[in-house]
């Protein structure tokens, strides 16, 4: 696995490693900059993304990358602000996973490969429901002219409920098929959900997922 670690504490960079070589190829970056030019350069399994860097912080280089980057890879981040609302921010920034700082390098290693197992979408096929249309590979959605670029996690849900259109989604199907035995808290599809809703909302499908009580999710037909 290939893994591009973009963090500017040098002691953390060495921890990392120690830790995870020689099982895993790592490369390294100490600022924003440098960090999405390697991103754009490279072809990696994983990001590794602090969110506190010298020259662009981490919550812009992701929102660049997802901008401009032609593979949906995935990205964890890495952080010492750990509210509901930081999260947020950097799921809506295009993160797919967040490690809260000071945190377990066991852990680390769990989520690189957990994110690393999660389905690729498939190259070259466009799906469509009711108008709204959605490149897997590159994470476009399109409804009534509008675009917005989802980030890898978002567009596995999104294929996931347009496959499934018009029946739901159990949410315990959708944990499973992104993280397989390994489920984090329940509150994390949650989020990756509440995600997916507010970049629809951007293409004006407010309300385009609901939730179906002891059924799981499905996209609206209208």
């Amino acid at each position: 696995m290939r893994v591009l670690v973009i963090e500017d504490n040098r002691d953390l960079q060495a921890n990392i490693a120690r830790f995870l070589e020689p099982d895993f190829q790592l490369d390294f970056a100490g600022t924003g900059p440098e960090g999405l030019a390697l991103a754009l350069a490279h072809p990696y399994d994983v990001i590794v993304l602090d969110l506190m860097l010298p020259g662009m912080s981490g919550i812009e280089v992701c929102q660049r990358y997802r901008q401009v980057a032609p593979r949906l890879v995935p990205i964890l981040m890495l952080t010492a602000r750990d509210t509901l609302e930081d999260k947020e921010e950097g799921f809506q920034a295009g993160a797919d996973d967040y490690l809260v700082k000071p945190f377990s390098l066991r852990e680390l290693r769990w989520r690189l490969e957990a994110l690393a197992r999660r389905p690729v979408p498939p190259s070259g096929r466009t799906l469509t429901w009711g108008g709204l249309t959605l490149e897997p590979e590159s994470g476009q959605a399109r409804w009534g002219g509008r675009t917005v670029r989802l980030n890898r996690t978002e567009a596995l849900l999104l294929r996931w409920l347009m496959e499934a259109a018009p029946e739901a989604v159990p949410a315990a199907t959708l944990a499973q098929r992104l993280w397989g035995d390994e489920a984090p808290e329940s509150s994390a599809l949650r989020t990756h959900v509440y995600a997916l809703r507010k970049a629809l909302a951007e293409l004006g499908l407010d309300d385009a997922i609901t939730t179906r009580r002891n059924e799981g999710y499905r996209l609206d037909a209208r």
